[in-house]
């Protein structure tokens, strides 16, 4: 039991070292050899404390990934993270290239330490890899899958693409990272759009005033006019009492074809009052309009031409003329 943990541990190390995607012309090396290439690297690594120039020249001689010929099959190791690494370092100054010459000798001796533990595990994996496969089988793994063509693709056009902008260069000849200016274009359109946006969003409620709905059977599908017009043909009549209901009618088409409130047709008389607010210079002569209102239409008193006669007057201060 002890014995097939640690190779499913190693085999997990070995997986998670590696990247799954193809490479062009991978070299097959034995075990044995894989542990001779990583020792070579890692003198060619101590050398470039030295001569830190010739790190270049590693990166070129290092292939992309290589397959390693096992008992139990073949195990593909990318050597992806090494190269860039490397790069990095020919890239950086005195203090950052101690920094990374660290990192790079601990990740070597990882993979060194790998491919011992690997060897001595033993040949045998067949119990490893059934208990492998049973662990994988479970719910909880269902929708777990490895890399698919498509994303093999994507990987290798956009490691292309990497490839190709660091090449790019400007006057001079100075290297010139394309990819963090397109990243910076694209923060400012973003930021771009976004005020464009946030700009068109605070001048929209003036926009709806001045272009405002009409809405059925609210006081303003009607005009003022028309409403103040059959107030005085019912006054002529001496209704007084719906004379003065339309006439009041009249005051809130005019308020709301003056963008007082937006139009809604559910509103009571007490409501329109609260919307204009106490401060506005209309309050008062609404409020008086409301109370002659309420008096005579919900209240029932008697009206007169003289109350008709003051309703019209607070119609006249509102501006209706």
């Amino acid at each position: 039991m002890k014995y097939c943990t640690l190779r499913l541990f190693v085999i997990h190390l070995a997986l998670l070292s590696c990247f799954c995607m193809p490479a062009v012309c991978a070299p097959t090396v034995s075990l044995t050899e894989y542990k001779q290439q990583l020792q070579s690297l890692s003198r060619q690594i101590e050398a470039l404390k030295d001569d830190p120039a010739r790190a270049g020249e590693l990166v070129a001689t290092i292939p992309d990934s290589i397959s390693i010929t096992t008992g139990s099959g073949e195990v593909q190791v990318n050597y992806k993270i090494l190269k860039d690494d490397l790069a990095a370092f020919a890239k950086a100054d005195a203090e950052k290239q101690t920094a990374l010459l660290a990192k790079i000798r601990k990740y070597l001796e990882w993979l060194s330490a790998a491919a011992e533990s690997y060897e001595k595990s033993g040949p045998n994996a067949a119990d490893a890899r059934g208990k492998l496969n049973n662990i994988l089988s479970r719910r909880e793994f269902s929708k777990v899958k490895g890399p698919d063509a498509k994303d093999a693709l994507l990987a290798r056009l956009f490691r292309w693409l990497s490839r190709l902008l660091d090449k790019l260069s400007v006057h001079g000849g100075s290297n010139f990272d394309w990819m963090r200016l397109f990243i910076y274009v694209l923060v400012a359109a973003a930021a771009s759009l976004l005020g464009v946006w946030t700009f068109r969003r605070l001048r929209r409620p003036h926009e709806e005033l001045a272009g405002r709905e009409i809405i059925p059977f609210a006081p303003s599908a009607r005009s003022w006019r028309t409403w103040l017009a059959e107030a005085r043909a019912l006054a002529q009549q001496q209704d007084w009492r719906n004379a003065i209901h339309l006439a009041y009618w009249a005051g809130i088409s005019y308020l709301e074809e003056h963008g007082a409130w937006k139009p809604n047709r559910a509103r009571t008389p007490r409501e329109y009052l609260r919307l204009i607010g106490s401060r506005a210079a209309q309050y008062p002569v609404l409020s008086a309009l409301t109370r002659k209102l309420e008096l005579v239409w919900y209240g029932y008193h008697s009206a007169s031409a003289a109350d008709f006669d003051e309703a019209v007057g607070q119609l006249e201060k509102l501006g209706c003329r």
